[in-house]
């Protein structure tokens, strides 16, 4: 939508061009009949209306993705979003990370002309979404900058950042340049920024795969090369930047506090201890919900 509407602009040129050609023709009538209307201002209306109908689809739009952002921040999901430049390999390393068998990477430019959630699981069996963003491109026109920034909007509400960087591609650090210089422009908080990490994709297609930073993950997504230490790396990011804590917790087995804990939590191991009728419990909770969790039960 944001698309078709950035093209209603170049749509009107051409049509003035098509109108000022066809009166140097001199050719027909250039009212439609029984209208009053010139064929220049009747496609000038439909073109309008389109515009009101797009803009109104819009709205609506926006509303449903707070309504959907709004839901995840309830249940406490972490959002990952994954962004680069369009045919970095984003799709393939969120398929990778998810084992989504639906998702279906293709090897062309905005294969993903839409942003897309995927739920997932991390080493410690923690539930995440990862958020498929629309592709870079070096020398946007102007008249799509706007839309494209809107197409982001849902990384301004992630938890975590992952830079992925085709380094195959012979404009990989000029990428790299342009991608950090627009997310500096989109506000983003400077933890966020400071937390990103950067995924060196498609090491399979160079010969030095070693990147000097050591905080950068080399993986190649098609492969599976690299993708369980990053992972661990993911894992370890979230858990800090969503105050999470693993600790063990003492509970009676006849109370409803361990349905409790699956729900709102992520637990790890139960052991049972038969002769107390108690149970230790490993789980990685919020600093919330472990609020909540002795407001119901610690009194």
């Amino acid at each position: 939508m944001q698309i078709a509407l950035a093209e209603l602009p170049l749509l009107r040129y051409h049509l003035r061009n098509e109108i000022a050609h066809m009166d140097q023709q001199g050719g027909g009538s250039r009212y439609i009949m029984g209208s009053g209307e010139t064929f220049l201002e009747v496609q000038q209306r439909l073109l309008k209306e389109r515009e009101i109908k797009i803009k109104n689809a819009l709205v609506k739009l926006k509303k449903k993705r707070n309504l959907l952002r709004t839901r995840r921040k309830q249940r406490e999901f972490p959002i990952v979003s994954v962004l680069g430049y369009t045919n970095s390999g984003k799709t393939t390393l969120i398929k990778a990370l998810t084992g989504d068998e639906g998702l279906q990477p293709r090897d062309q430019l905005f294969s993903t002309l839409d942003v897309t959630a995927h739920a997932g699981l991390l080493p410690c069996h923690l539930a995440v979404i990862y958020v498929d963003t629309i592709g870079f491109l070096s020398q946007l026109p102007h008249n799509l900058i706007e839309s494209f920034s809107a197409t982001l909007e849902d990384v301004i509400h992630s938890d975590l950042l992952i830079h992925v960087r085709d380094v195959s591609h012979p404009e990989t650090d000029n990428q790299r340049t342009s991608v950090l210089s627009v997310l500096n422009n989109l506000s983003l908080p400077q933890k966020l920024l400071d937390t990103m990490i950067e995924v060196h994709n498609k090491i399979d297609l160079i010969k030095c795969v070693r990147p000097k930073d050591k905080e950068v993950s080399a993986v190649s997504a098609l492969f599976g090369n690299g993708i369980e230490g990053l992972k661990q790396q993911i894992e370890t990011a979230v858990m800090i930047s969503t105050g999470r804590t693993v600790m063990t917790i003492n509970l009676e087995l006849k109370s409803p506090q361990l349905s409790w804990l699956y729900k709102e939590a992520s637990v790890q191991e139960v052991n049972v201890l038969p002769e107390e009728g108690t149970a230790n419990v490993k789980v990685i909770i919020t600093s919330s919900a472990y609020g909540k969790y002795k407001k119901l039960f610690c009194k």
